[in-house]
């Protein structure tokens, strides 16, 4: 089923009209991580970048308020399964929301946390789809080597597996590639080795962007999207020839697909012309929570704060629906605010009107 707990009425008129409570939100569940990637936007030498967690109590109050639309959250970090109450975290957001996935990203060096993870969530909640995206942009020596773990290459296939092993159709596991610097030159290698030599079968990718403390030189940025154009080709073509399957075969999973292949060719438009192509629908659709319980549009505007929840006693819809975010709404509106960040891309094609023919089409893989 495309819905569970959430009204499909609500749903189409909150999604295509009203705008006005997100069905995706991304929290950062902790900016602590044993990796010290060089193209993070995280400032690790900052302190201050390590306190202020939310604790468990005040997430179990923020979640009793997110509203009756929200399908998904994204739990991210720094890497979220550093933090060691992710299980209880997402029992939270499953007891008091309406999602029906959680997606997470990790760099895998955990496979045992993540394993049991997927297991007791299973258990609690035996429809609660699970996504897991594992980060792998190397082979790995030069993958331990960039993301500073030893052995993480070793552990993120063993993720992988351990995950594929689980043979539950509501756990999905994929490996995404960042292209960056490190790997823009070596690409199509890269791809190989992970294809036909780690026999990884769901694979994506994203373009390292600009963000935080990371900037792109102007002169690199030709290099990397020749890499990401000739990756993300190459993902779409053995899509077609069944090698590479992202999604499940349901509807929802082909409105998934056919969302990926869209916004893969606007991120190059975006990131090669500086275009502006739809409007953004962060602030309204989708939004970002941070580790200290800071609310924003996305992980890009970083000086659009939209409000604190502590500051408003963790009640998210009171920030959310506040005359703050109506400004930073029109900000991003009368701003024609545009970038490549792939989360909010991905809402900008759900939400508006005119990539619905195309998701319709992909159901029957037009």
């Amino acid at each position: 089923m495309i819905l569970n707990k959430v009204s499909l009425t609500k749903f189409f008129e909150n999604t295509y009209f009203k705008k006005e409570t997100p069905i995706s939100l991304i929290h950062f569940l902790t900016n602590r991580c044993n990796a010290r990637c060089s193209f993070c936007f995280i400032d690790f030498d900052n302190p201050d970048t390590f306190k202020n967690e939310l604790s468990l109590d005040e997430i179990e109050k923020m979640t009793q308020n997110m509203g009756d639309t929200l399908l998904n959250v994204n739990f991210t970090g720094g890497e979220p399964f550093a933090r060691k109450d992710i299980i209880e975290v997402a029992k939270c957001y499953i007891r008091n929301t309406t999602i029906q996935s959680i997606y997470i990203t990790t760099n895998g060096s955990l496979p045992d946390r993540v394993i049991e993870y997927a297991k007791e969530i299973e258990r609690f909640n035996n429809k609660i789809e699970q996504s897991f995206q594992i980060s792998i942009d190397d082979f790995p020596e030069k993958h331990d080597s960039v993301r500073k773990i030893k052995n993480l290459f070793e552990n993120c296939i063993k993720t992988y597996e351990g995950l594929l092993k689980l043979n539950s159709k509501k756990i999905s596991v994929s490996v995404s590639i960042t292209v960056s610097l490190e790997n823009c030159h070596n690409i199509k290698n890269i791809f190989n080795y992970l294809v036909h030599k780690c026999n990884i079968k769901s694979l994506k990718c994203c373009l390292v962007r600009d963000e935080g403390i990371y900037k792109t030189p102007p002169e690199d940025k030709k290099k990397l999207l020749n890499a990401y154009t000739w990756l993300t080709d190459e993902i779409k073509k053995l899509k077609k020839e069944k090698k590479i399957n992202n999604y499940n075969n349901s509807i929802q999973g082909k409105i998934h697909n056919k969302k990926d292949d869209i916004s893969w060719e606007m991120i190059k438009n975006i990131y090669e012309n500086d275009k502006y192509i739809s409007p953004c629908h962060a602030s309204s659709l989708f939004g970002v929570i941070n580790a200290d319980g800071k609310v924003y549009p996305c992980e890009i505007l970083e000086d659009k704060l939209i409000g604190n929840l502590r500051e408003n006693d963790m009640n998210f819809l009171e920030v959310w629906k506040s005359k703050k975010n109506k400004e930073t709404k029109d900000f991003i509106l009368n701003t024609k605010c545009k970038c490549t960040y792939e989360c909010a891309i991905s809402f900008n094609i759900l939400g508006n009107w005119r990539y619905q023919h195309k998701l319709v089409a992909g159901i029957f893989n037009f």
